[in-house]
């Protein structure tokens, strides 16, 4: 079974289940391809509630926006049916994560790209692990100027994205291969994914070959 297919699959059966699914999607190129596949693919997206691992504090017009990104390649053709939920609603990064923890809305899929220094969603390295990754927070954190541009950020905390039933990690290159590699030797708050990959619950992750393993408690096994 192919990632699309599994995603189209838990989507279907959560509908089914609660009425709606939700599904949070990262900002960069990792899930272009994997958003414009689902933007085809046969489900009821009327029920669908599309939003964001994380996001730039930047107006939706810039290209640095990732609400800009998904809306562009996912809430399109059969998918234009899904209701998407921006993180940036408020004035700024931390009026938005505040308002978004008094929402306190479930997450039923998480889609996490990452950067070739380790980070996932916007928890960067740091000598000291960053609210939101190793602190139990749980909902939303913001961030200071950080990443590319450098600006402030709304983040999911590895709390949130962690209650998602399904979690999904796409590792686009080998250099980032690399460090998932180094996180499975160690937790390492300079390698943040190595906290995703110790977590108790899987994690499917789709390499750069497009194969697919669940990692679980830092061991790889086979899908």
């Amino acid at each position: 079974m192919s990632l699309t297919q599994a995603i189209t699959r838990m989507l279907s059966e959560t509908i089914a289940r609660k009425g709606i699914a939700r599904i949070a999607f990262p900002g960069g190129r990792s899930a272009i391809d994997l958003m414009s596949e689902l933007s085809t693919a046969s489900i009821d997206w009327s029920s669908v509630r599309v939003t964001l691992v994380d996001e730039r504090a930047v107006d939706e017009s810039s290209d640095a926006s990732n609400a800009r990104l998904v809306k562009s390649t996912l809430c399109i053709n059969r998918a234009s049916d899904a209701t998407f939920e921006p993180m940036l609603i408020g004035d700024d990064a931390a009026s938005s994560a505040d308002q978004l923890n008094q929402r306190q809305c479930s997450l039923d899929i998480a889609i996490l790209g990452m950067g070739e220094d380790g980070h996932f969603a916007s928890l960067f390295p740091s000598e000291i692990a960053v609210p939101g990754l190793n602190d139990g927070q749980a909902g939303f954190v913001a961030t200071s100027a950080i990443g590319s541009p450098a600006v402030p950020r709304i983040s999911m905390t590895l709390k949130h994205i962690l209650s998602a039933q399904l979690v999904v990690l796409l590792v686009s290159s080998e250099a980032k291969e690399a460090k998932v590699m180094a996180g499975l030797r160690s937790i390492d708050a300079m390698n943040p994914i190595s906290y995703l990959l110790a977590s108790d619950d899987p994690i499917i992750v789709e390499w750069p070959d497009r194969t697919l393993t669940t990692i679980q408690r830092g061991a790889i096994h086979e899908s």
